[in-house]
């Protein structure tokens, strides 16, 4: 994976610095967190301050082009919105709940398979 920087833009007035970037990666398209990961070495940032906006991917391209703001201090950061915030924790904390869904789905499938075996005497007199 290779990450290109398009554009540097600083923002005083919401302290971060806004970059857009291009990505040309092989096989499936990385993941927010590796892309998070390398933006942080280029860019000699802070990962905690670091926050990957969007990544854009042409349909069959193996590049992408990508948003991310780096955050002068944490203050600065709680004016991201809480959403994207969650979508650049750690990985091990998204795992979990997904996890845990699946297993809720499983018992809710398993209730009603049995709730809809009917009697023939239950019909209705038929």
């Amino acid at each position: 994976m290779d990450v290109e920087i398009l554009e540097k833009k600083e923002n005083p007035l919401l302290e971060r610095t806004e970059v857009r970037f291009k990505l040309t990666y092989d096989g499936a398209t990385p993941s927010r967190q590796n892309v998070r990961k390398k933006l942080v070495a280029l860019l000699n940032a802070d990962k905690k301050l670091t926050v990957v906006d969007s990544i854009d991917v042409g349909y069959g391209a193996k590049k992408a082009i990508g948003y991310a703001k780096v955050y002068a201090n944490e203050q600065a950061l709680k004016k991201e919105p809480e959403y994207i915030l969650k979508r650049n924790a750690e990985e091990a904390k998204q795992e979990a709940p997904a996890e845990d869904t699946t297993a809720k789905t499983e018992e809710k499938s398993e209730a009603p398979a049995e709730d809809a075996q009917v009697k023939p005497d239950e019909k209705g007199g038929e």
